[in-house]
């Protein structure tokens, strides 16, 4: 359990936490690929090990670094309309930010996705508001596992890193919390399994977030 006797903010990763996008993902990586005359294909399992650090540090595991910004560029052209359509909630989500936004608890959501293209996924999917608002890469911080995202975003609602909470899917995000003195729930509904994310010891490790959900009910009527 989190140190903190109450948690007066709570802070999502985007992709894996709240909203399971790997679909389109992978079909833009393995086009983009293809387009750059490659012999990659990635399967879903090999997309996972590069998702959750920024995207040009993806394409430096499998490019090189001459091609990173031309695959970046072009990713975000044949992600980008695929987004919208093709991203679903993760179970709960919805729930749990209404949850959140009854108890008077706000929350926000830190990613290393493109905040502009994050920011189209949570307003299309209904997760923005109750989340007040969303911050990714290319609003002028560095990306996760710095903890720069998190210190503003606590800033901006006003509550302190030890009585808040960030959860999410990935060492990035552990990382960035742990920088941040936040404590962290991780989660392996996204790009790490259970045991991975165990040898982190995360504050919290629950399997997803519906069992959060339930772990706060609890805490607020104690």
């Amino acid at each position: 359990m989190p140190k903190t006797p109450t948690i007066e903010a709570v802070l999502f990763d985007l992709d894996g936490t709240l909203v399971d996008s790997f679909a389109p993902i992978l079909l833009s990586f393995n086009q983009t690929l293809s387009e750059l005359k490659t012999d990659i294909v990635l399967t879903h399992e090999k997309m996972l090990d590069l998702v959750g650090c920024s995207l040009d540090d993806s394409f430096r595991k499998l490019l090189p670094e001459a091609d990173v910004e031309k695959a970046s560029d072009r990713f975000r052209e044949i992600y980008t309309p695929l987004a919208e359509s093709q991203t679903r909630l993760m179970s709960g989500a919805r729930e749990l930010l209404s949850f959140l936004k009854e108890a008077g608890i706000p929350c926000a959501v830190v990613t290393n996705k493109m905040g502009e293209e994050a920011r189209l996924i949570t307003s299309s999917l209904g997760i923005s508001p109750p989340a007040l608002f969303t911050l990714g890469e290319g609003d002028g911080f560095p990306e996760k596992p710095a903890p720069d995202m998190l210190i503003e975003a606590l800033s901006r609602i006003g509550v302190s890193p030890g009585n808040a909470l960030f959860v999410g899917d990935s060492p990035w995000d552990f990382h960035a919390a742990r920088a941040a003195c936040v404590p962290v729930c991780l989660m392996p509904t996204g790009t790490h399994h259970r045991q991975a994310l165990q040898a982190l010891s995360p504050d919290w490790l629950l399997e997803n977030l519906e069992e959060l959900h339930r772990h706060l009910i609890d805490s607020s009527s104690s």
